[in-house]
């Protein structure tokens, strides 16, 4: 798919609604959404759909389509069946014959490389005020996305956009284009910045978070495809890995220029600037490493041998824990380099999150997060998640822990709370990155 997409507009429809009250439940046949620019009526909608009052009130992502550019006007809703459940039985509705159209109260505008969200707002009480006719009271308007507050934004590189979910709904409430598949990201609220790696181009895109346009294309001199990047706690520098050449540079992002560069020759899988040992811990799955580099210079400080493929590192009270893929394992280490203790998390182990003084350990291949005491490497918990669990994110103002699914196609959502799994969010396209503003 790389290098092959559309530039075309892309236009995810997500349903939103109130709950009717009451034991009713209602089921309504979408056979199609269509939208009209004043020519021909464009589909929205792959296949027709049937939805539940139920999911319209937690709202849920429909469908994604692809659009020519232009400014679309009017809405079309064909309906099938339609059904009301009650006290253990159904009612059939009369649905319109005909297709059902009305003029948006605001025009949809769409250009090349936009991705963006519109949402269908069902209005339930007004669709059953004529039972046992239904009546089509949808609504279409475009993606208002919030303030910068309690955000989680998702990179998805195969479809060139970023989801953005409001963590307070774990619903998502908007998306932005970024062309050339975006992968790594960093979020910083004070500089209302949303930095992405974009792959195909080398590039780092800053983003304004308020509107998602773009402020800033820094290139990447020498780079020819970035597969990832971290950011320091400031927000002043990135750190950009390459795989394929073995090289980790520097770029300051004030200025935008490259600050420093080395070349491991290695394969480097993964990086994390660890501000309290003043590091830049660098993992070779290939080379069975961990490589402590000076985050200025980039000068290798020390080379450290750890377990079978190690993947994801964090630094934690002085100690180094990181992720050894193969083994199974997550190895603890001091800076001295001596291995201190190693512990069985799950099948797999690819990242590791600390948060509130628990280390997060996503089991990649096992389909789970442990859940591991930092200081006696005591594995407290492990939560059966399916799928892939890869990069994560907490919201801890919502005691949510965001994990991509790296085989699948959404984020993973454990409460914190009760440490067990919530809904996950369903996004239609494989994520690569999360993080989330407060």
């Amino acid at each position: 798919m790389a290098g092959h997409f559309s530039s075309q507009p892309q236009v995810s429809v997500c349903l939103s609604g109130v709950a009717s009250g009451g034991n009713r439940r209602v089921r309504v046949e979408l056979e199609e959404i269509e939208v009209s620019a004043g020519g021909p009526w464009v589909s929205l909608l792959k296949q027709p759909m049937t939805v539940s009052s139920e999911q319209a009130a937690k709202g849920m992502l429909l469908d994604r389509a692809q659009v020519a550019a232009g400014q679309y006007q009017r809405v079309r809703y064909r309906i099938g069946k339609a059904v009301i459940e009650q006290d253990g039985g159904e009612t059939v509705l009369r649905t319109p014959a005909q297709p059902v159209e009305y003029p948006l109260a605001k025009p949809l505008t769409l250009e090349n490389g936009d991705s963006v969200c519109v949402f269908v707002h069902w209005d339930l009480t007004a669709s059953l005020r004529k039972a046992p006719d239904f009546l089509a009271a949808f609504t279409l308007t475009e993606q208002r996305i919030p303030l910068t507050t309690e955000l989680a934004f998702v990179t998805c590189p195969e479809i060139n956009t970023v989801y953005i979910i409001r963590t307070d709904q774990n619903r998502i409430c908007g998306a932005w284009g970024l062309a050339g598949r975006p992968t790594s990201i960093h979020a910083s609220k004070v500089e209302n910045t949303l930095y992405a790696l974009v792959e195909e181009q080398a590039v780092i895109v800053a983003m304004e978070l308020s509107n998602g346009k773009v402020r800033d294309r820094i290139r990447i001199p020498m780079a020819v495809r970035p597969s990832f990047m971290a950011v320091d706690e400031d927000g002043r520098n990135a750190f950009v890995i390459e795989q394929s050449t073995g090289m980790v540079y520097r770029v300051d992002l004030g200025t935008g220029s490259l600050a420093a560069q080395v070349r491991l020759g290695e394969r480097p899988d993964y990086c994390v600037f660890w501000g309290e040992g003043k590091v830049l811990a660098v993992s070779s799955s290939q080379s069975q490493k961990v490589v402590l580099l000076d985050p200025s210079s980039l000068r290798v400080r020390q080379s450290i041998a750890v377990g079978n493929a190690p993947e994801g590192v964090a630094g934690y009270a002085g100690t180094l824990y990181v992720a050894e893929g193969r083994a199974n394992t997550v190895g603890m280490y001091h800076v001295g380099g001596e291995t201190v203790m190693r512990q069985y998390v799950g099948q797999g182990p690819s990242r590791i999150l600390v948060h509130d003084r628990m280390l997060f350990v996503a089991n990649a291949q096992g389909g789970s997060i442990g859940m591991v005491r930092p200081e006696q490497l005591a594995v407290v918990r492990d939560v059966p998640t399916g799928g892939a669990p890869g990069e994560m994110a907490v919201s801890a103002s919502r005691n949510w822990l965001y994990a991509v699914d790296t085989k699948g196609s959404g984020l993973i959502v454990l409460d914190l709370s009760s440490q067990k799994l919530g809904a996950g969010i369903d996004l239609k396209a494989r994520p690569f990155d999360v993080a989330v503003i407060q």
